[in-house]
């Protein structure tokens, strides 16, 4: 992953990306090297797959869990807002 001014080149896939990095705070390489380890899990357990699957499969496994920690955090909210009261 090379770094230009403000975007980032990264790899996902045999597929590269400049992705803009506003602050260049190093969070684009993290999120990418995640992604990548994602992806790779995948692949391990799934070898036949295509690319094109291995990233669906991925990215819905993502917004699962995306999905799951949104509904953990309205209940700690919810839960937050009634010892406020």
């Amino acid at each position: 992953m090379t770094e230009y001014s403000n975007r980032t080149l990264v790899e996902i896939l045999g597929e590269t990306f400049y992705v803009k990095n506003d602050p260049p705070d190093g969070n684009v390489n993290r999120t990418a090297d995640f992604l990548a380890k994602q992806i790779k899990d995948i692949e391990y357990r799934y070898p036949n797959l295509s690319a094109k699957r291995l990233a669906i499969l991925t990215a819905f496994n993502l917004a699962d869990e995306l999905t799951r920690l949104r509904d953990d955090y309205e209940q700690i909210v919810a839960i937050l807002d009634n010892i406020r009261k």
